[in-house]
């Protein structure tokens, strides 16, 4: 037979790393249900804003922006929406900081908008009305 001696600090030592485990197994099992609900969370805001039909504003985007003729291309990214139009002139820009955007930057032919939580919304409504 084969005999162990522990001494006293080795007991407390694995008692302490008997009761220490189960906590963090906890503890990062918590965190991983959070972060999974508040990911369902954003997707169902996300699309709750974007299945918004509501007709006035889908042409008061498109209007601000030149008419659905005037818009060539959108893209988004994170917050910030990024529409290729055909002529600049047509755009205007200070009716797009009255709507939200907080910042507005003027690139060749491109109008590029911050509109943070908003961004999703609005890009669904102008990638429709794409000439």
């Amino acid at each position: 037979m084969i005999y162990f001696s522990l001494t006293g600090e080795e007991i407390t030592l694995i008692i302490l790393a008997v009761a220490i485990v189960p906590i963090l197994a906890l503890i990062v099992y918590s965190i991983v249900v959070a972060l999974r609900r508040s990911s369902k969370r954003i997707e169902k805001r996300e699309q709750e804003i974007s299945t918004s039909d509501d007709l006035s504003q889908i042409e008061l985007f498109r209007e601000v922006y030149g008419g659905k003729e005037n818009i060539l291309d959108v893209l988004r990214e994170r917050g910030r929406i990024s529409v290729q139009v055909v002529d600049i002139d047509k755009v205007q820009l200070e009716q797009l900081r009255e709507l939200g955007a907080s910042g507005v930057l003027l690139v060749g032919n491109t109008v590029k908008c911050s509109f943070g939580d908003r961004a999703s919304y609005i890009f669904n409504i102008l990638k429709d009305g794409q000439g």
